[in-house]
Order: C-alpha cells, then sequence, then structure tokens
C-alpha cells in the first residue's frame, strides 16, 4: 500500500457515520505521529473537524427533535418531529457516504459554510 492509498483509508475511517466520530476525536486531541507528512496531516485534520460537527450537530438536531416530539400532546405533531428527525439522520449518513464517494474520486470534502465552521475547532 503506498501512502496516498493508506491516507484515503484513513479519511475513510474518519467519515464512518456515528462511528468515525470517534477516531476523529483522537485525532484531533490525541497525540501526533510524527510520520505523517504536514500536507496529509492537515487534510486529515480537516476531515477529522467536518466529521466531528456533522456527527454531534446530528446528534444534538435527532435528540431535540426526539424530546420535541414527547412534549406534544397532539400525534400528529409528535409524528412530525419523529419524521424530522429521520430525515436528518437519513440525511446525515447520506452526506457522509457522498464525502466518501468524493475522497475515492480524489476530490475535496469541503462543504460551503459547514467546513468554514469546522476551521473554529481546535
Amino acid at each position: 500500500m503506498d501512502a496516498s492509498s493508506l491516507q484515503r483509508m484513513r479519511i475513510y475511517l474518519h467519515l464512518i457515520p456515528i462511528f468515525g466520530i470517534v477516531p476523529s476525536i483522537w485525532t484531533l486531541y490525541g497525540q501526533r505521529a510524527d510520520q505523517i507528512e504536514e500536507v496529509e496531516e492537515a487534510r486529515l485534520k480537516s476531515a477529522s473537524r467536518l466529521s466531528v460537527l456533522l456527527g454531534l450537530s446530528c446528534i444534538c438536531a435527532i435528540a431535540l427533535l426526539g424530546a420535541s416530539s414527547s412534549t406534544q400532546t397532539s400525534e400528529v405533531t409528535s409524528l412530525r418531529f419523529l419524521i424530522s428527525a429521520s430525515f436528518v439522520g437519513s440525511g446525515y449518513f447520506l452526506l457522509n457516504v457522498g464525502l466518501m464517494f468524493r475522497v475515492a474520486k480524489g476530490q475535496s470534502i469541503r462543504l460551503p459554510g459547514v467546513s468554514q465552521f469546522s476551521r473554529r475547532l481546535p
């Protein structure tokens, strides 16, 4: 395996829905490896920041929609919140799969607005 395919596999690992948050946090806050080149490390950290931001925002949105559905007295309104939560979850999974395809093609995984906001993470 060459360095670029190994780097691509590491980015795939970070983009796995829900489970990729753990290695992403480890990359951002854990020990740094000296053998990784600066360009590859910057690309991996960018993917890690994006993964953490997308994952945590999806988890928060689903939790808030689920909590608000349980407080509604009308079953129709409660069902609307639950359907919205399922759309958020499905969108998160599809977005991560789309980002994985972009990595496979060698394209950028930047998302307008989201990538700029994720740069504020450490």
